[in-house]
């Protein structure tokens, strides 16, 4: 890639930094008069490498740039995203600590958590949705089912449960997994990571099963052969993965899955802070760069304004809370 002003606000938000160049930033964003004048976080709920962290330091490049300020990405996993997000809750409103929202702590744990330190709709101000990112069922290498039916066949044949993945309890790959087990009748057993990246490591190694993982987070490893993928969890075929049928053609229906992410902030961040934010993030989003990022990962870009976004939200809460009712799944 050529070196361009994006490449250095890459450089600039998501390195670690000197402490005099921090100081640097933030004097000259602060000589401006201007939000922001100090370095903002911007908190990913989940562990390095995943989607939400692609997504965590694509946005904070983007915003370094536009916003002429220094925006770091901070990885708090555990919890399936509830550590991180809560200790955005908390932080104070002023623009200087932000999270990268994702389907679990804002659409599934509410529902699969009997207490939750935070409340997705009341104690946040979104900014704006950014992306989705389709699940794929894949195996582990060697599990010896090249489809959907022959897995069926196949957990149902052992007299060990198969084991399947995901990035914490709560987590998109997780409740995939659950509405598996109930629309297939068989029976898995959960293993729950701090992240997707270290679930994917283990998949590769031949540790657990299989897994309802992100495209963005297994499409090389689908691509290079090394992990077999059965069916992506959308409606409709998916354009990185043309060959690979729908859970519905595949003969598991109704299911229709998708994780989301978008960036929020904590309620009370002042309205023309949210403004500003989001101009950038929707400028960042829909820049080149952000859409070859997103090609070549598997997600697909989704923006959304703070309106939209916050409404959104509440629909997922109401959603998800009858799937988790109707799996039975729970995370206490």
């Amino acid at each position: 890639m050529t070196i361009n002003r994006f490449g250095r606000a890459l450089r600039a938000a998501c390195l670690c930094l000197p402490a005099a160049g921090l100081s640097g930033a933030a004097g000259a964003a602060g000589a401006a008069g201007a939000y922001p004048d100090r370095p903002v976080r911007i908190v990913v709920p989940f562990a390095a490498g995943g989607p939400a962290d692609i997504l965590g330091r694509l946005v904070a490049a983007g915003l370094a740039d536009r916003l002429h300020g220094t925006f770091v990405v901070e990885n708090k996993a555990g919890g399936g995203g509830n550590i991180g997000t809560a200790q955005v809750a908390r932080a104070d409103a002023d623009g200087y600590t932000l999270v990268i929202g994702y389907i679990g702590p804002f659409g599934i744990n509410p529902s699969l958590y009997k207490k939750q330190s935070f409340d997705p709709v009341k104690d946040f101000a979104p900014v704006s949705l950014l992306a989705t990112s389709p699940l794929v069922l894949v195996t582990r290498p060697g599990l010896g089912a090249g489809s959907v039916a022959e897995l069926v066949k196949l957990a149902r044949s052992r007299s060990m449960a198969l084991t399947y993945g995901s990035g914490g309890v709560g987590s998109a790959n997780h409740l995939a997994g659950e509405l598996f087990k109930t629309a297939t009748g068989v029976d898995l057993v959960h293993v729950p990571y701090q992240g997707i990246a270290p679930a994917t490591t283990d998949l590769l190694g031949g540790q657990v099963d299989l897994m309802f993982n992100g495209i963005s987070s297994v499409l090389q490893y689908v691509k290079a052969g090394k992990l077999p993928a059965l069916a992506v969890t959308t409606a409709a075929r998916v354009d990185s993965l043309p060959d690979v049928p729908t859970m519905e053609e595949a003969g598991v229906k109704p299911f229709d899955v998708s994780a989301w992410f978008g960036l929020l902030a904590p309620r009370g961040t002042p309205p023309a802070v949210l403004a500003s934010l989001e101009a950038a993030v929707r400028d960042t989003m829909n820049s080149p760069e952000a859409s070859a990022r997103l090609a070549a990962t598997g997600m697909q870009r989704r923006l959304m304004p703070q309106a939209e976004f916050g409404r959104f939200i509440e629909s997922e809460v109401k959603l998800w809370s009858g799937v988790v009712r109707a799996s039975g799944a729970s995370a206490d």
